[in-house]
């Protein structure tokens, strides 16, 4: 008689999300919880209102799906109630970047497994403090840059990788609004966003012509519903603002945490995170880094909310002598220049042009911008459709099509660098978390991106050129300050122990 072959249970991680802004509850909460092997057992936000909505939402889900055994979630204040719980596998962490380097590392202390959203942390001392605690403690780790999960990212970086451009010599990282630099009017969006961070101030409203925010009365007002000391947390004390822990289920992303000094990095940290992390991924940096930084000699904005910081123009100059240009928004994201040809790449288009190389000048980038460069043969383009900045928001399969024919034209499947291939960013994380193989953004690389952030704002914020050791992490031949390197103080005892 044979035995009988007892089945083995699927594994179960059992998910804890920290952090219920609009980034956990629209992207990270409905993509993890519908991974077959995932059960949510918690969401922990410092505000009640969020908390509370993140758990109801997650019971109301199981069910609706006929799933009512699993709806025990629960509503969590304190995330150190959520590293304390022995039932919990992994948390996803989605606070404001001020927090995510202390979380991040309290999490692996504790056994956790850790998805962090982007840019990974605030400084680069808690970029390299990450790193040794996932070292230290050996936890599956996911950085949110979710743009290495997306095909138009992997083929433009498979080209490049490959030498199919031939070498790269100029990088353009595209981000932030030129039209920022003097425009002093505060209800013009573009306005406030550069590339770096903003000078602290306590509220969104100035002393300025326009009055089209709201009064800083109404911005102040108590809330009862969120502990204003833990969403500070390390950063230092400031009163209670709605614009940075805005009130109730936003509908809104809060901007003005992400360019406030004490809690973000500006543009260099949000937009900066994904362009130039594709720029680290298309030119093997995901373990080294940039040797000398370039300040900008573009003029100094005279917008009063910058604080007299150019707002773009800063460049990177790696060992070989590739330099990364940091310019404005434009249509592609990442564009690699090599001598061989040209790459650009953003969310829903690429391009590849084949030809002898060129520098890139303001003319040949307008050209790029608007499909009109014809000074070398163009292999295939995506241009021309409006695809949103989610590949759930294409239009038609022209991007699909458009990838189809560089995979034929380079035999990509057979080329003799492979990249790691994830189709959906936040079940890799999961399906890692059981098969304990690495995840497509592990935190170097994450920690690496964050540092070209950090010394990208660095520049700005201090006006400086400075040499870089990308294997010490730390300012080279006398240059630079290590004080910037790092956050001053941190409050209430906040800071990072391994």
């Amino acid at each position: 008689m044979a035995k009988e072959v007892k089945k083995t249970a699927e594994p179960i991680v059992n998910v804890a999300f920290i952090g219920y802004g609009i980034q956990g509850r629209t992207i990270l909460v409905p993509r993890i919880i519908n991974h077959p092997n995932v059960v949510v057992k918690a969401v922990c936000d410092c505000d009640k209102t969020r908390r509370e909505a993140g758990a109801a939402f997650v019971n109301d889900y199981y069910k609706e799906n006929k799933k009512s055994r699993l709806a025990k979630c629960k509503a969590v204040a304190d995330f150190r109630d959520i590293l304390a719980d022995p039932e919990i596998n992994a948390v996803c962490i989605a606070t404001p970047d001020h927090w995510h380097a202390y979380i991040c590392c309290a999490a692996m202390k504790a056994g956790k497994d850790v998805y962090c959203e982007k840019p990974l942390t605030y400084s680069v001392e808690e970029s390299v403090l990450v790193v040794k605690a996932q070292k230290k403690y050996k936890r599956i780790f996911q950085t949110g840059s979710m743009q290495r999960s997306w095909r138009e990212f992997r083929t433009a970086c498979m080209i490049v990788r490959n030498g199919f451009i031939g070498k790269v010599k100029y990088v353009d990282c595209n981000y932030g609004y030129a039209s920022a630099q003097n425009n002093t009017d505060i209800a013009n969006f573009p306005a406030n966003l550069g590339g770096p961070s903003h000078p602290h101030r306590f509220f969104c409203q100035w002393n300025g012509p326009e009055k089209k925010f709201q009064d800083i009365a109404t911005e102040s007002a108590p809330n009862p519903d969120v502990d204003w000391d833990m969403w500070l947390g390390p950063a230092p004390w400031s009163p209670y603002s709605d614009q940075c822990a805005p009130r109730g289920v936003n509908k809104f992303y809060p901007m003005f945490w992400r360019f406030d000094d004490n809690y973000g990095t500006g543009f260099n940290g949000d937009w900066g995170a994904h362009h130039l992390d594709i720029a680290q991924w298309g030119l093997d940096l995901d373990h080294f880094g940039p040797v000398k930084i370039i300040r900008s000699d573009e003029p100094y904005s005279v917008n009063p909310l910058h604080g007299g910081r150019r707002q773009f123009g800063m460049k990177f100059v790696l060992e070989d002598g590739t330099i990364i240009f940091h310019n404005p928004f434009a249509g592609w994201g990442t564009v690699f220049y090599g001598t061989k040809g040209i790459v650009a790449v953003n969310r829903g288009r690429i391009a590849v042009w084949v030809g002898k190389g060129i520098k890139p000048t303001a003319s040949i980038r307008k050209a790029l911008d608007d499909a009109s460069y014809n000074k070398m043969k163009l292999v295939a383009s995506s241009i021309g459709e409006e695809y949103g900045t989610d590949p759930n928001q294409k239009k038609d399969e022209r991007l699909a099509k458009t990838l189809d024919t560089l995979d034929k034209a380079f035999d990509l499947k057979n080329a003799p660098i492979q990249l790691y291939k994830s189709t959906t960013h936040e079940h890799n994380f999961i399906d890692c978390c059981i098969s304990r193989k690495p995840t497509i953004a592990p935190a170097e690389t994450g920690a690496r991106a964050a540092i070209l952030c950090q010394l990208c704002n660095i520049s700005y914020v201090y006006d400086a050129s400075f040499d870089w050791d990308p294997v010490k992490c730390t300012f080279a031949n006398g240059t630079g300050d290590p004080a910037w390197l790092k956050r001053p103080y941190y409050r209430n005892g906040w800071d990072i122990k391994l």
